[in-house]
């Protein structure tokens, strides 16, 4: 897991949040229900170490493996990403994500300013 130092928590609200690991998004979803059943209030975050490039061999020659492999992993392109990200909440698999640069040159600042940019091109489409 990423240090508290390291990661910004981009939300919208006061409400309480818990920040989890799973190896894989049935699991993330089975504990997300979990913690939600106690306090329907909170937000789950999920860690989700990636990989981006312009393409996904790119993304995969690149990619350093980091952390335990009990992590969920993404592996290609920014547009991907944004998919699974939109996919992790419409299927209630955790409220948002910490997205952690599994290659040392990854912004993940960066990057997840264009991922959030990209889910608002797709909630503006979905709209009109």
């Amino acid at each position: 897991m990423a240090d508290a130092e390291t990661w910004t928590e981009l939300t919208d609200g006061d409400e309480p949040t818990a920040r989890i690991s799973a190896s894989d998004l049935a699991q993330a979803r089975r504990i997300r229900s979990g913690l939600k059943s106690e306090d329907e209030a909170l937000s789950v975050i999920l860690d989700v170490t990636v990989a981006v490039a312009g393409d996904y061999r790119s993304a995969r020659c690149s990619l350093t493996v980091a952390g335990p492999e009990a992590e969920v992993r993404y592996v290609g392109t920014v547009d991907g990403l944004t998919g699974l990200i939109a996919d992790i909440e419409a299927a209630e698999v955790a409220d948002g994500v910490t997205l952690i640069p599994a290659t040392p040159g990854q912004d993940a600042r960066v990057l997840g300013g264009d991922v959030l940019r990209r889910l608002e091109l797709r909630s503006q489409a979905r709209a009109s």
